[in-house]
């Protein structure tokens, strides 16, 4: 069983990057993956205070919504993140959430720990979906190094991104003559991409 993890940064409901993650999530669905969606402005999440309180243990010494999501990060297959570009990165609650992840940091490379289980590790793979307001694709450039960082610290093998410029306005997406159908069939691909691998014994079929 693929499992798939989407991740809704946006903290507007039905916005662009909302109706993306949707139709990606859709794709891998019907692709055959079990899918769940965490809509990051609905849980509590505080934001990392630097107290070095996870450099010895690689716990973090907040308690939030955040131990939860850990757990959830480190086991799927796939994880697909959906986030709008503020000032050339990922917006806050997106950014927020990525930061927390210092204590998973400090596991792997302090403390050397194995943070997922290496019988899935290989087949891992992640999908970044954006868009951005102006007319600029290197609006993307900042989010897609922060991206880059994140889904290697989580041993995540990046499989593709999907970004869309010049998108003002809520639902602006839904009148790019490609983009949800682009988003969905990234969702299919992803699994598809996963699929290549039998997750019990990571064979490549």
């Amino acid at each position: 069983m693929i499992k798939v993890l989407g991740i809704a940064g946006s903290p507007r409901q039905n916005g662009n990057t909302a109706l993306l993650l949707q139709e990606a999530l859709r794709g891998a669905e019907e692709s055959g993956a079990v899918t769940e969606k965490i809509i990051l402005c609905k849980r509590n999440i505080n934001p990392c205070t630097a107290c070095g309180g996870c450099s010895k243990t690689g716990k973090c010494v907040i308690g939030d919504a955040m131990d939860q999501l850990y757990k959830k990060t480190l086991a799927a297959h796939g994880i697909i993140i959906s986030a709008p570009i503020y000032f050339n990165s990922v917006n806050a609650q997106t950014k927020a959430f990525i930061d927390r992840f210092q204590c998973i940091w400090e596991r792997k490379y302090s403390l050397h720990e194995d943070l997922t289980d290496p019988n899935i590790r290989p087949a891992r793979r992640g999908l970044f979906l954006s868009v951005a307001g102006l007319d600029d694709p290197r609006s993307f450039d900042g989010a897609i190094k922060v991206m880059d960082m994140f889904f290697n610290l989580i041993d995540i093998k990046y499989y593709g991104r999907l970004f869309f410029f010049k998108m003002n306005g809520k639902g602006a997406v839904q009148k790019h003559p490609t983009a949800l159908n682009d988003a969905y069939m990234a969702g299919k691909q992803l699994v598809d991409e996963i699929s290549r691998y039998d997750v019990e014994s990571m064979a490549i079929k």
